[in-house]
């Protein structure tokens, strides 16, 4: 307990000490003190942290959290995947400094492991949903999710219904094996804030789709850390963020190129409204000796307001020269030439506008394989354009 007497008078950490003493007694009290006091040495994201530097995580930590040792995910599974609980030998990695990835360990309620068999192929996907509704709820599941050697599947990861003040802080590890080729889409609607650590480590000649998708909360800071280990590996990133209102997302992407010849596509979209804001920090890495690289990552941005804000970042950090690697970021607004086109041909001013910012997301959209999933995230964007009716000027 000595080790966070320092935060004792510090208000961003008081409802998390408030509650520790009802997870100790919840069982799995040591791994969850070690977790505890891990988090408390990294301290909460600040501004004068780089990887916090555009976002204030004191305005998620307000009033005083509730939180029960049993919020179990819904889980929907095709015959043949395997689900069991975790165990206590769930840990994050030694040395994440991510602070909520801690947390998460500290105050886990909930949550699987998910083994999909090798030489699976599924025809529907695995769907994973966690009701994050009840007001000042702490929700802290993980997921461990295990793709055996050269199976085929679709995952969909929903939080859903996040209540106005609720707190949700999530672990996702995903281990791929050799000529596997997953999806895994995770979807973030509702209110609160939400925090998510995601980490996952491909084999050679495997696949990943992997598309994160946020549309509502008060704050959400998305943090994926993707490793190529295996020659052949691929990985498609993708997402959108919708904000308005005062809403706030935070995506934080790395993806490190471990060994020669993998290859990884990342292409993120952001459309911010009213006050909303949204951050994006993207790392490509290519380690030395990982020559035969192919890396491209892109970040586009809408603001359909004056007062939105985008803070982007996209980096390269590469450690040889036989490498095809590039990146970019840009930033606007609703085309002038095509809204004025599309009114010259009859279309009213509002149906132009909707027309070209559906379209805006639907080029990361359809980067989706799997249909159902495909159209989840059509409705998703549709919800979020019903709510925020756009209203660009000229």
């Amino acid at each position: 307990m000595i080790g966070y007497l320092k935060h004792l008078n510090d208000p961003a950490f008081a409802p998390f000490i408030n509650l520790l003493p009802k997870a100790l007694e919840a069982g799995d009290d040591m791994a969850r003190e070690a977790a505890f006091l891990e988090f408390c040495e990294i301290g909460l994201g600040h501004r004068k942290v780089e990887a916090w530097k555009y976002t204030d995580v004191t305005k998620a930590i307000e009033g005083e959290f509730t939180w029960s040792p049993a919020r179990q995910p819904v889980v929907h599974a095709p015959q043949g995947v395997v689900i069991n609980p975790l165990d206590s030998t769930f840990f994050p990695n030694v040395g994440d400094d991510r602070p909520f990835a801690w947390l998460s360990r500290a105050f886990i309620n909930g949550g699987c492991k998910v083994t999909v068999p090798a030489g699976l192929s599924l025809s529907e996907p695995i769907e994973l949903v966690v009701d994050t509704s009840e007001e000042l709820a702490m929700v802290c599941p993980s997921f461990e999710i295990e793709i055996g050697e050269g199976s085929r599947a679709d995952i969909l990861l929903r939080f859903e219904n996040g209540g106005k003040s609720s707190f949700t802080s999530v672990i996702v590890r995903m281990h791929i094996a050799s000529h596997a080729s997953v999806s895994l889409t995770k979807i973030r609607t509702g209110e609160g804030a939400h925090f998510c650590c995601m980490n996952t480590w491909q084999a050679e000649g495997s696949s990943l789709q992997l598309f994160d998708a946020t549309a509502g909360g008060s704050l959400t800071r998305n943090d994926v850390h993707a490793v190529l280990k295996g020659q052949g590996a691929e990985i498609d990133l993708h997402g959108f963020y919708a904000t308005g209102g005062e809403e706030h997302v935070d995506n934080h992407t790395t993806i490190e190129h471990a060994v020669p010849h993998t290859a990884s596509r990342q292409l993120y979209k952001g459309i911010m409204d009213e006050r909303g804001v949204g951050v994006f920090n993207g790392r490509i890495v290519v380690a030395p000796g990982a020559f035969g690289t192919d890396a491209v990552q892109m970040n586009r941005n809408l603001l359909r307001s004056p007062t939105a804000k985008i803070d982007t970042k996209p980096q390269l950090e590469i450690g040889n020269d036989d490498v095809r690697c590039k990146h970019g970021a840009t930033i606007g607004r609703l085309d002038k030439t095509a809204l004025f086109y599309m009114e010259s041909r009859g279309l009213e001013r509002r149906a132009a506008e909707a027309l070209l910012a559906r379209g805006f997301l639907g080029e990361v959209i359809i980067q989706v394989r799997n249909e159902a999933i495909r159209s989840r995230l059509i409705e998703l964007s549709e919800t979020y354009f019903d709510r925020h009716a756009v209203e660009e000027t000229l």
